[in-house]
């Protein structure tokens, strides 16, 4: 149940000396005026002229708006202020996003095609041949590519997939595919001497960099959707609390009350508030 307190504040806002002028006073348009109803949630307010006057809001309402889209729900709510700072951390999360995710394709692009210029796999299995001591050609290829997984931790696959441009520049039993690799050393290195050494040429490391690259971008767009979330959460908390904030400031009025002072009616300021 709810409960009214009206407060007299001791404001005299003038005397009335007749009672043709208080008979006008009563008639004149009053001030809104708070009404109550025992059903939960429905408070409205109204003035004498018989104007309707802004209605409670809805806090769920609010709630479920700004989840979808954040600030919707401070906007139902006439917070403006609040509105626009949460659309625009929503713009700013998604162009994020947007503009690293296009930047990560594009480096992603940048560094395929620098493998396919600089990384040969008909030397890599050329490489895998000379230390199986199986003869390189068409029908020997899954005889090599079975010596391959029983010597290497990984094999390459047979499409260009995200995993084969991954392997290639990650580990070093891909090393002689790298057209600068195979003019400083002869095919006759051994993996286990490529690892003791870390022998990385050149140009694989330039391609593990642009690949790295392109991987830092794709964890910068997933920030910007990772900070478009929180967004959502944020504002759907806050537009609740907004949307209680508005409806408390619709339960406290001001209006003149009549009341009689030392025997002639006055005009009081009447404060009513609800909790």
């Amino acid at each position: 149940m709810k409960f009214c307190l009206a407060l007299l504040i001791s404001v005299l806002i003038g005397s009335v000396a007749f009672a043709e002028d208080w008979q006008a006073f009563m008639l004149s348009d009053a001030l809104p005026v708070v009404t109550l109803s025992n059903e939960q949630g429905v408070v409205s307010v109204s003035s004498g002229d018989g104007e309707k006057e802004p209605q409670m809001k809805n806090p769920k309402a609010a709630l479920f708006m700004s989840a979808v889209l954040p600030g919707s729900g401070q906007l139902y709510a006439k917070s403006y202020w609040r509105a626009a700072a949460f659309f625009l951390v929503e713009v700013t999360g998604w162009t994020l996003y947007a503009s690293y995710k296009q930047q990560g394709r594009d480096i992603e692009s940048e560094f395929h095609s620098y493998a396919d210029t600089h990384w040969s796999e008909a030397e890599y299995w050329r490489y895998i041949a000379h230390h199986s001591g199986i003869a390189y050609s068409e029908e020997n290829m899954e005889k090599l590519r079975e010596w391959e997984h029983t010597q290497f931790s990984h094999g390459l696959h047979r499409e260009k997939d995200q995993q084969y441009y991954e392997m290639i520049g990650k580990y070093h039993q891909f090393n002689y595919g790298w057209d600068d690799f195979r003019l400083q050393y002869p095919i006759e290195i051994t993996h286990a001497e490529m690892t003791s050494q870390y022998i990385v040429s050149t140009n694989r490391y330039h391609y593990e960099s642009r690949r790295n690259a392109s991987n830092d971008a794709y964890k910068a767009a997933t920030t910007g959707t990772t900070i478009a979330l929180v967004n959502h959460i944020l504002s759907a908390v806050d537009a609740a609390w907004t949307t209680h904030l508005y409806n408390r400031r619709l339960q406290t009025s001001v209006r003149l009350e009549p009341v009689y002072f030392a025997g002639e009616p006055q005009a009081f300021l009447t404060l009513r508030t609800c909790w």
